[in-house]
């Protein structure tokens, strides 16, 4: 895991821009920096080790040093690779995961990603041809941002970067600030800043030219076409097929050299990666548990999480956030999630990140269940039901104040921000051009891959692991486990209104009926429990006070701010707290707490 960053076709001091570049990423690669610049190209990287501690820095060439490559990311089935590179006359400098990438070029082109099983948001350059690509794993685990404006490239695993380098223009997007007040997220391709864009999910950039460079994005794998046919599979094979991916991913996901943990949040997932990590360790795993102050008896886990530690030996801690976290972290967490994010689930997972790092350079987590197998309410729910839910969700719960009725519906944010877009008519991004496969079930569970899945639980895991340095791997989301679920029958998904059937058969031998038969309640944060009176005065006075509404960016009276309450008032003030911390260049407000911004 790491951080990278770079350009193309930049005629000034590239030295300079890649520093720059790199001391914004100093969290995601405390360990190790390097680059590597050939004329008007340069791009370079902070490490995290986790393979060969050694001699696996980065770039990587290949034997005739015409070939380089920057990965964020791990490549797991990297033994295989060289052994089978190797036996083609490939010479290897390293024990590194990431230089198999650079002979799979020399053999296939850059084709040669379709044989990576990892997440990795990597950059190759080819020095013979003066071509740069920038590739993005299947399921989007890794970020990958660029800009392509005044006929410069840039691209880095973190925005902060980018923006660094003085070269972009830094005006907010409102077409994406949009997509967060509306669902509590910016989905790709967007960010929050008009010059920047995200690279999508299983697509390779391919960027060529001098003056004004060439750039086109295109995909090697897509959910709606993924390889394969498991529709008529029974379910005894399904369960065989499904048991024996995830026990391999659950192996070759454990290849470090370095100590690896578990979050073991007490639920189905979580549950089951650590009965089948545990399957291929000579030691206890480490397993980590957060649960919240005041929590009551439903949101509770820790004695579901409890009885699968002691199930499987593992060295168990659990420690506790509570609102006193939230004030104190957050303005910290904003710094790092670098957009706007609404999701409170960060907090614990920052704090459940934090302790992990004592001990451990890597977390195993359960992200993926859910969206493969049917784990969320709305899966089942009748089509026309789900689509009347979608609707109120997006009414429901905002201020009376904001509210229009003009006979049709009509945001009500756009009464508070000048420049909003409304866009509940409006196609998600992530929706264009595909056609999902199977029944409409399962092409509901494949735009949650594809849309929240990928831009909401992946993109928090990833920002908040790496701000304490810290490696999140989800083996769940190993591409041949994601392609045979994404293909069964959602008959097979939700039976007699149990979600998530398939995988509590493949989980019945490993696991006590009390874990895989309790009902689901996620991962969030109580906040209501949170925003009590004294925090949501702080949160009235940040957004009276705050960069929003001082440039004329937000137009709401004092009273109406007054009235703002539960989520309404969250999402503005995380959107004008991540306004004002992201306005100038700043390093992260580690002392800074709630107070701080009013």
């Amino acid at each position: 895991m790491c951080g990278i960053f770079g350009y193309f076709n930049y005629m000034g001091d590239g030295k300079s821009i890649l520093q720059r570049m790199a001391r914004q990423q100093i969290h995601r690669g405390p360990d190790s920096e390097g680059s590597f610049i050939d004329g008007a190209f340069g791009f370079g990287i902070r490490r995290l080790s986790i393979i060969d501690l050694v001699t696996g820095d980065q770039p990587i060439c290949n034997e005739d040093k015409t070939i380089w490559v920057v990965c964020n990311g791990e490549i797991y089935n990297y033994l295989e690779l060289n052994e089978t590179l190797k036996k083609k006359g490939h010479v290897f400098h390293t024990n590194s995961d990431v230089e198999c990438i650079v002979h799979l070029y020399e053999e296939y082109g850059i084709k040669a990603v379709e044989e990576l099983n990892g997440m990795y948001g990597l950059a190759l350059y080819d020095k013979r041809l003066k071509k740069l690509f920038l590739v993005r794993d299947r399921l989007g685990i890794k970020p990958l941002y660029y800009s392509s404006g005044n006929g410069v490239l840039l691209f880095s695993s973190e925005l902060r970067s980018i923006l660094a380098t003085g070269l972009v223009d830094s005006s907010f997007d409102w077409n994406a600030i949009s997509y967060f007040l509306d669902q509590l997220y910016i989905p790709t391709p967007f960010s929050p800043f008009r010059a920047i864009k995200k690279i999508k999910p299983g697509c390779i950039m391919e960027v060529t030219g001098e003056g004004s460079p060439f750039v086109e994005e295109k995909p090697y794998w897509d959910i709606k076409n993924v390889p394969g046919d498991t529709t008529d599979l029974s379910e005894n094979e399904a369960v065989e097929r499904l048991t024996f991916l995830l026990n391999d991913s659950s192996k070759i996901q454990l290849r470090a050299d370095v100590p690896i943990c578990v979050f073991l949040s007490g639920g189905i997932d979580s549950s089951a990666v650590v009965a089948f990590a545990s399957l291929h360790v000579s030691k206890p795993l480490r397993t980590y548990h957060v649960y919240f102050d005041g929590a009551t008896q439903k949101l509770d886990e820790r004695e579901q999480a409890r009885m699968v530690a002691q199930r499987y030996g593992t060295d168990h801690s659990e420690v506790r956030a509570g609102r006193d976290d939230f004030k104190r972290l957050i303005p910290r967490i904003i710094w790092h999630l670098e957009e706007p994010f609404g999701d409170l689930a960060t907090v614990p997972t920052f704090i459940i990140s934090e302790m992990a790092r004592k001990d451990a350079k890597v977390c195993l987590n359960g992200s993926g269940g859910d969206e493969l197998f049917a784990g969320y309410p709305h899966h089942d729910q009748p089509f026309s039901v789900r689509r009347a839910i979608a609707g109120a969700l997006e009414i429901a719960g905002m201020a009376d104040h904001v509210r229009t009725a003009f006979g049709k519906y009509v945001s009500p944010w756009s009464k508070l921000f000048p420049e909003y877009r409304d866009i509940r008519h409006r196609q998600r991004p992530e929706d264009k051009g595909k056609t999902f496969p199977g029944d409409k079930r399962n092409r509901l569970m494949a735009r949650d891959i594809d849309g929240y899945l990928q831009s909401n639980v992946l993109f928090l895991l990833d920002k908040i692991a790496m701000a304490v340095s810290l490696e999140g791997r989800v083996p769940l989301l190993d591409h041949r486990f994601v392609e045979t679920a994404a293909h069964l029958s959602s008959r097979m998904k939700i039976q007699n209104g149990e979600r998530k059937h398939i995988f509590k058969k493949i989980l019945e031998p490993y696991l006590p009926g009390e874990v895989l038969y309790r009902k689901k309640e996620g991962f969030g944060a109580p906040l209501t429990d949170w925003l009590d009176d004294e925090t949501t005065g702080i949160l009235r006075k940040i957004v009276k006070s705050g960069l929003l509404k001082k440039e004329k960016m937000m137009r709401l009276p004092e009273r109406s701010i007054d009235s703002l309450a539960g989520w309404d008032l969250w999402k503005i003030a995380c959107l004008d707290l991540w306004a004002g911390i992201l306005a100038k260049p700043c390093d992260c407000p580690r002392n800074n707490t709630l107070m701080d911004y009013m």
